[in-house]
C-alpha cells in the first residue's frame, strides 16, 4: 500500500509556480496635457550702463539688488580733469569774444574812415574779414565749452530709466575705459521667460492656445504667460530658437535669473495618473498596463498623454488603490497567476 502511494504522488503534476512581480500604485497627475520648456526669468529690456568718459572711478552708490529711480546717481568718475578742461574751454571762450569786441571797435572806425575817403573799399573788407574770422573763433570756442561741460557732467553715472541694478561689474578706485560696462540693469518691472525651442516645435508653440509659467522655487503656482517673441534664426549650435514668455500676471515672487518652465497645454486635475515605463506594454489595441487583482494579471487598457523624464502620463479607468505591474510586465498574459511584491517608489510631478 505504501507503494502505491509513493507512485502516485510521483506521477502527479506539480502546481505551476507564481510568477513574481514588482507592483507599485499610479501616482495621480496634476498638471498640463502639453510640453514643458525650462528657462529663466529675465527683464523685458536688459542693458549694461557704462560711462562715456573714460576716468577712475571715484564712488560706487548702490549694490547688486538695489531698485533704483530714473535720474538716480549710481557711480562717479574723479572729476579733477574734465573741471580742467572745462576751465580751459571757459577761458578760450573768453578770449575769443574779447577778440570780437576789438575786431567790431576797429571796423567801426575804418567804417568812418571809408566814408571820409581815407582809405580804400579794400582795406576795409580786410578789416571786416577780420571781424568774421573772430566771431567764427568765438562761435567753436562756444561749441568746445559746450562739449567740456558735456564731459564734467558724464563723469556722473545716473539711471536713465526705473530699474534694477542686475551686477556690479566694476568698483570705486578702478580706472575704466569708455563705454566699459559698470552695471547690469534691467529696466522697468516687466517679466519675462527666455526659453529654447527645437526647430519642429515652433508652430505648435506659436499655436498655443494656453501657455502658463511654474517657478521652481514656487511650484505651487501657475502664472499666465503670453508669447512676446520668437527668433526666426535658429542657433547654429543648438538648432534652437530663442522664444520670450511675457509672465502677465508676475509678482514680488518673480525675481530675476530664478529657474521657470513655460507649460504649454491644457490643465489635467485629477484625469491622469504618472507610470513608469516599464509598467507599459504594447498590444494589438494599443498601450496598456497590467492590473493585479485576486492574485491575477489583467490587462488595462490605457492612453499616453505624454512621455516624461522618468515615466509616462496615461490617462484611463486606472485608480490609485490599483497594483501596477512595474517590472517584468512584458513577460505576463492574461489571466496569469503572479506574486505581487510592493515597490516603494518616489514619484515626482515635473
Amino acid at each position: 500500500a505504501s507503494t502505491a502511494l509513493l507512485a502516485d504522488w510521483s506521477d502527479a503534476t506539480p502546481p505551476p509556480a507564481l510568477r513574481p512581480v514588482l507592483v507599485e500604485h499610479p501616482q495621480p497627475y496634476a498638471g498640463e496635457s502639453g510640453e514643458v520648456f525650462p528657462g529663466t526669468v529675465h527683464a523685458r529690456e536688459e542693458s549694461e550702463l557704462s560711462f562715456r568718459v573714460a576716468g577712475k572711478m571715484r564712488t560706487r552708490q548702490v549694490d547688486a539688488g538695489t531698485t533704483v529711480k530714473q535720474g538716480q546717481v549710481l557711480a562717479t568718475l574723479d572729476p579733477a580733469d574734465s573741471h580742467l578742461n572745462l576751465d580751459a574751454a571757459q577761458a578760450a571762450l573768453t578770449a575769443s569774444q574779447a577778440d570780437v569786441t576789438l575786431a567790431a571797435a576797429d571796423l567801426k572806425r575804418y567804417k568812418d574812415l571809408l566814408d571820409k575817403g581815407y582809405i580804400t573799399a579794400s582795406a576795409y573788407d580786410a578789416h571786416s574779414n577780420t571781424l568774421k574770422l573772430a566771431e567764427a573763433r568765438r562761435d567753436q570756442a562756444q561749441s568746445n565749452l559746450a562739449i567740456a561741460a558735456n564731459q564734467a557732467r558724464y563723469t556722473t553715472l545716473r539711471a536713465e530709466k526705473d530699474g534694477l541694478i542686475t551686477a556690479v561689474l566694476a568698483e570705486a578706485g578702478q580706472v575704466v575705459a569708455v563705454g566699459q560696462p559698470v552695471f547690469g540693469f534691467a529696466a522697468g518691472t516687466d517679466r519675462e521667460v527666455a526659453i529654447n525651442v527645437a526647430e519642429g516645435r515652433v508652430a505648435a508653440l506659436r499655436d498655443a492656445p494656453v501657455l502658463r509659467i511654474a517657478l521652481w522655487a514656487h511650484p505651487g503656482k501657475l502664472y499666465q504667460g503670453k508669447l512676446r517673441v520668437i527668433n526666426l534664426q535658429a542657433d547654429s549650435a543648438t538648432r534652437t530658437h530663442e522664444a520670450r514668455i511675457t509672465i502677465a500676471d508676475a509678482d514680488d515672487a518673480v525675481q530675476l535669473g530664478t529657474t521657470a518652465s513655460v507649460l504649454m497645454g491644457e490643465r489635467i486635475d485629477g484625469q491622469a495618473y504618472i507610470v513608469p515605463l516599464s509598467a507599459l506594454v504594447k498590444t494589438t489595441d494599443g498601450p496598456a498596463i497590467w492590473n493585479v487583482a485576486d492574485g491575477r494579471a489583467h490587462r488595462q487598457p490605457v492612453a499616453v498623454v505624454r512621455y516624461i523624464e522618468d515615466g509616462a502620463i496615461v490617462s484611463g479607468a486606472l485608480n490609485p488603490q490599483m497594483q501596477m505591474v512595474s517590472a517584468g510586465a512584458g513577460l505576463l498574459v492574461e489571466n496569469q497567476a503572479v506574486r505581487p511584491l510592493p515597490r516603494e517608489r518616489e514619484t515626482g510631478q515635473p
